[in-house]
């Protein structure tokens, strides 16, 4: 759902701030469209054997997945002028179909480099079995004083 929602801008982040958390459920559906969609057609992706063959409770979402799920709720966070910079994550176990799979994140830090206002948050996902995914991720904010003006993509000496 696409909602219409206030600019967050880098002053008004704060350290230990909560980004809100979005559950996602895992349904044999969306794991079918999401593998075909990055194509990754590996069969593991889109069919219970082998996927269990991995290991796994069922087929299991891939690594594009994943991520998508966590830029989903740092995009929702961080409004339509904010861009993510970097993301760094590692899986820890499976997120099988079926799993209702909440991502959330923290506010670690925030600073100004070469004209960008920056914040890394600590992300996670997790499910019934626990934490299936942690990392970081780097996203530029506007400043209050031009909210709507998208920050660069790059950081450049002013």
């Amino acid at each position: 759902m696409i909602t219409t929602k206030k600019q967050l801008c880098w002053e008004d982040v704060r350290d230990g701030q909560d980004v809100p958390s979005v559950t996602l459920n895992l349904t044999i559906q969306r794991m079918v469209m999401s593998a075909g969609s990055n194509r990754d057609f590996a069969t593991h992706h889109h069919n219970t054997d082998m996927g269990q063959a991995d290991g796994a409770p069922d087929m299991h979402a891939n690594a594009d997945s994943c991520l998508a799920m966590w830029e989903r709720v740092i995009t929702d966070w961080s409004g339509p002028v904010g861009r993510l910079k970097k993301v760094n994550f590692r899986i820890t176990t499976f997120n099988a179909a079926g799993d209702a799979v909440t991502v959330s994140g923290k506010v670690a830090k925030k600073w100004q480099e070469k004209g960008l206002n920056l914040v890394e948050l600590d992300m996670k996902s997790e499910h019934a079995r626990g934490v299936s995914m942690q990392g970081t991720a780097v996203v530029a904010l506007p400043s209050t004083s031009n909210p709507n003006r998208a920050p660069k993509w790059t950081a450049e000496a002013d």
